[in-house]
């Protein structure tokens, strides 16, 4: 009786032991759970703030540093928007060689004006840069003498108007003497009524107003013989005509790159028209041509652009590879006596 009261006692206590060692078991895998999400939660926490942190990096950057901020904004978006032109001008060069100049759009033809231009300009300024500890030198020299050192992907909007009516009056100094210059080769036309109608036009520009298209149309063999034509012309005129168009006169092959810049001029007249005339032009861009054909566009309203647009095609659409020096020579008879021009100049 003894011994089995001993082994049932004996047995109960083993039952005990394995039940409360099986609690325990489960209490510390639970407080191991607890412990574990604790520390995944904190671990979350921590990490999605740190997340947030960088995203808005920007906002507490510009907070402190609003002039640091506002030069890396420029930098950054203006090198990316210079690479993504030179990239399309590389495309551009491609679809050229294949389906030829006549298939280009406007936009293309005007990337591939100003895209070597631009790098032109800033590759010294990139190559300096890559001078070990010169960045920080060029780039605050970049940064305020941007006309000179950038391109105008890195400009604002008022530089951008700054810098265009700067380099417009420059060249508008030379609308004069090559007025001058078209003045003096009156005497040398052989022919009488050419002559005569050359003097008209000339009476008109020196009196303040613009000769008729059609007046100047009927002239268009004085250039592409002499006195105008670019093989007739002398050295000082030549200068002139480069000057008005932006162009250096220090480069050789000069009547070569006036050719060039004439046709130029010329298949960008044919690709606005093509694309559905100036009615479909931005405003930008239609401001952006005028001052590449030789008038200033501030302060010009819409319809007074796009009259003085369609004047220009008139004579445009004559001209050809024997005459293309009358397009040259245009922003002197179309824009002499412009009313922005003299406001520019004079005002």
């Amino acid at each position: 009786m003894y011994r089995l009261i001993q082994q049932r006692l004996f047995s109960l206590n083993q039952k005990t032991v394995v039940l409360s060692h099986t609690c325990i078991k489960q209490q510390i895998q639970w407080a191991s759970r607890v412990e574990k999400n604790t520390v995944s939660n904190i671990k979350k926490y921590w990490f999605d703030k740190y997340i947030d942190y960088i995203k808005n990096y920007d906002h507490v950057f510009e907070k402190n540093f609003p002039k640091t901020m506002h030069v890396y904004r420029i930098f950054s978006i203006g090198t990316k928007d210079f690479t993504q032109d030179v990239k399309n001008y590389v495309l551009i060069l491609k679809k050229q060689s294949v389906d030829g100049v006549d298939t280009l759009t406007t936009d293309e033809l005007r990337l591939t004006h100003t895209v070597p231009k631009d790098f032109s300009k800033i590759c010294p300024v990139l190559l300096l840069s890559a001078l070990p500890f010169t960045n920080y030198i060029i780039f605050p020299l970049a940064y305020y003498f941007p006309r000179y050192l950038l391109t105008s992907h890195y400009w604002t909007l008022q530089q951008k108007l700054d810098f265009m009516l700067s380099d417009h009056k420059r060249r508008l100094r030379h609308n004069r003497p090559l007025f001058r210059c078209m003045q003096a080769e009156l005497q040398n036309i052989k022919s009488q009524s050419l002559r005569l109608k050359w003097s008209g036009i000339m009476a008109c520009l020196g009196s303040g107003t613009h000769p008729n298209v059609n007046d100047v149309i009927a002239c268009s063999e004085l250039f592409a013989n002499q006195p105008f034509s670019l093989n007739s012309l002398k050295r000082k005129h030549i200068n002139e005509l480069l000057g008005i168009h932006d162009m250096s006169s220090w480069r050789p092959f000069k009547k070569k790159k006036l050719i060039e810049r004439g046709m130029l001029i010329k298949q960008m007249d044919q690709a606005i028209q093509r694309e559905g005339g100036i009615n479909e032009m931005s405003n930008e861009a239609m401001r952006w041509a005028l001052s590449f054909r030789g008038v200033n566009p501030a302060n010009m309203s819409l319809e007074s652009m796009k009259n003085w647009l369609e004047q220009w095609f008139v004579i445009s659409n004559t001209v050809n590879e024997n005459t293309i020096s009358l397009l040259l020579h245009s922003p002197v008879l179309l824009a002499y006596n412009h009313p922005t021009n003299w406001t520019l100049v004079y005002g």
